[in-house]
């Protein structure tokens, strides 16, 4: 499977961690300023540690709508790969935003954009949601049941998501890791070839708990334990500390267990959670710093699963990813789940 083209759209608003800290003391105007003063001190340090610079949102005051993005990435990835919505046999859409429970989401991307040919479903696993649908993708390629695949997600959460409310300092354990998020939707088309990747994973299932969004009746399907719903239904909650120490890992295990030779790939592709935290983790791994590619943290903030389709994006118009150039993904994500993965671009 060969990566034909990858397109990103983010929406108009650029946030620096100022701009983020004045939403925030804004939308607290009920909240001593004392108690304001300093929990957002903490946020601005953390911001700064994890080395968050900005973030994109949506005008949603102005009308601005996730769909916006999403057909545009759509429009930019079909344009420049010279083919038309009836080219694509195979639409997946991935990720967490999302704005149907059923049907699958797809469905509606393919009636807008006349895709009448396509097969259509959704594939969801948090951040690992791009890779996951990769890996079908490859499977339903090499297989012949497609002919040309694309994936799209639109990580768009604000407003819906979120929650700004400023409370105990002891809340930012499990509420900081929203206040690093940022908004993106990507496209990306899939083609056959003769080049093979290769997907290992190593899933945690025990750590399910440390990053979730609950839905409304949740405890009816699972064990609720007191991780859950801290920040309400709907809302997400991330114990980020916890996440980074088990999901580094994990990673660990399996950058040795697949990867032979670690000086081999030209460029790592990790998700984007924090650019810190891979500095920290990348060199225990015996995996040189300057191939970890950690440009999109700094700008796009943590845009969940299109974190590696925007990073692909960003260093071929750099021009340091070239075709032909032997790349490793290195997601981990919430579930707890790490992966690599290996091909040529």
């Amino acid at each position: 499977m060969k990566i034909s083209i990858t397109s990103y759209c983010v929406p108009s608003q650029k946030l620096t961690n100022s701009d983020l800290l004045e939403y925030m003391e804004r939308v607290n105007s009920k909240v001593s300023p004392i108690k304001k003063a300093s929990y957002l001190k903490i946020v601005e340090k953390l911001l700064r540690q994890t080395g968050a610079k900005t973030r994109y949102w949506r005008d949603i005051e102005g009308g601005e709508k996730a769909a916006d993005s999403i057909f545009t990435a759509i429009d930019n990835a079909l344009e420049k790969a010279n083919m038309t919505a009836l080219d694509i046999d195979l639409l997946i859409y991935c990720g967490v935003g999302r704005g149907f429970l059923e049907p699958a989401n797809a469905y509606f991307y393919a009636k807008e954009k006349g895709m009448h040919l396509a097969n259509c479903f959704d594939v969801t696993d948090a951040c690992m949601s791009w890779v996951r649908a990769a890996h079908i993708a490859n499977l339903m390629l090499q297989s012949g049941a497609s002919k040309a695949a694309m994936i799209v997600n639109g990580e768009f959460h604000l407003g819906l998501h979120d929650n700004w409310e400023i409370r105990d300092i002891r809340a930012l354990k499990y509420s900081f890791p929203m206040y690093t998020i940022g908004e993106a939707a990507t496209a990306t088309i899939l083609l056959p070839s003769d080049h093979p990747w290769n997907f290992s994973y190593l899933s945690r299932p025990e750590f399910a708990d440390l990053c979730t969004i609950p839905l409304p009746g949740y405890a009816s399907f699972v064990e609720a334990s007191d991780r859950m719903e801290l920040n309400g239904i709907n809302r997400f909650v991330s114990f980020g500390k916890d996440l980074f120490r088990e999901g580094g890992k994990s990673l660990g295990k399996v950058i040795a267990e697949s990867i032979n030779d670690v000086n081999h790939p030209v460029w790592y592709f990790p998700h984007s959670p924090s650019k810190s935290v891979y500095e920290e983790y990348m060199p225990t791994y015996g995996v040189p710093l300057e191939k970890v590619y950690l440009k999109v943290y700094p700008e796009f903030g943590n845009v969940v699963s299109a974190s590696i389709p925007v990073g692909l994006c960003l260093a071929e118009a750099e021009g340091v990813l070239k075709r032909g150039d032997p790349i490793a993904f290195v997601p981990v994500s919430a579930g707890l789940v790490a992966s690599v993965v290996q091909l040529t671009y």
